[in-house]
């Protein structure tokens, strides 16, 4: 899949934004940036809100955190991507800001043969994102966020603003079954230039006596409009303080499907959440590592 885009945008970019007139650097969202292996719309373990604003919700008796994340690729990808995000607890309600930035080195600036010219071209996004978050039940949370979205390459810049919302059920049935749904980059006034997201997970405990000592099961899809369709089956086993997650990935995109694993491993201490996560790569590509880590605070 990443070669495939990178290919593109290496042979004609300039030509291709300019004629649709998208905001450059879609692409690079496809990456599950600031997740540990998590299904988008159940991603608690940062607590961005990032994919889901519901996810930015602060647990009962904490009023601040901050976290942070990177993904590192090699570089026969060579992208790059960091998240970092503060959020605290006022009236009952999580307000959240975060700032992630992803971009590609190395894009080549060519003429009519392979030899380079000049400088490399400069190709990313950044999304900078308020969200707010509260529960309105026991088993309920809600979130909303709004975005603004700049992409670059060379010298073409544009810039939109979205609209997302987010829900998150949980402790349902016996089986202590999780749903979540949101919208990523909604933007109906910037229906031209923005493609958005829609995201669904769900998983449920099937083994152990409760949400620290059990293993749960899942499925997560993620629809981007006229870009990607992505399937996760996943499975995650905690037992105290430690929590491993991991499983097949399913993407059709450009019309062809590929196939990868996700593996994810979370340390869960005195308020610190601390994940390592890897994903194979795609037509021979080297795999990509996430890191991410949160501090829960009083």
């Amino acid at each position: 899949m990443r070669r495939i885009v990178f290919t593109v945008l290496t042979l004609s970019p300039l030509a291709a934004w300019g004629q649709s007139g998208e905001i450059p650097g879609r692409d690079l969202l496809t990456f599950p940036v600031g997740l540990t292996a998590e299904a988008p719309a159940l991603g608690t373990t940062a607590g961005t809100g990032l994919w889901n604003p519901a996810t930015a919700l602060l647990p009962d008796g904490f009023h601040w955190r901050l976290s942070a994340a990177a993904m590192n690729a090699p570089s026969d990808i060579a992208v790059a991507a960091q998240l970092f995000s503060v959020a605290a607890e006022w009236r009952r309600t999580t307000f959240g800001l975060s700032v992630t930035r992803a971009s590609v080195s190395n894009i080549l600036r060519t003429d009519t043969d392979p030899q380079s010219i000049g400088n490399p071209v400069p190709y990313g996004t950044t999304v900078i994102s308020l969200a707010a978050a509260r529960r309105l039940t026991p088993n309920l949370s809600v979130g909303v966020a709004v975005r603004e979205r700049n992409g670059s390459l060379d010298d073409v810049s544009r810039s939109a603003v979205s609209v997302d919302a987010g829900v998150i059920a949980e402790h349902l049935t016996r089986f202590d079954v999780r749903i979540g749904a949101s919208s990523f980059l909604l933007s109906p006034g910037a229906a031209a230039s923005e493609r958005a997201s829609w995201l669904f997970g769900a998983d449920a405990r099937v083994a152990g006596p409760d949400s620290v000592h059990g293993v749960r099961v899942g499925y997560s899809l993620q629809v981007a409009q006229s870009l990607f369709t992505e399937h996760y089956l996943f499975a995650s086993a905690r037992w105290d303080d430690w929590e491993v997650r991991g499983g097949p990935v399913q993407t059709d995109i450009y019309g062809g499907a590929n196939f990868r694993v996700r593996l994810g491993i979370v340390l869960h201490y005195a308020g610190y959440n601390i994940g390592v996560a890897r994903e194979d790569g795609v037509n021979g590509l080297a795999p990509t590592y996430q890191f991410s880590l949160s501090s829960l605070l009083k």
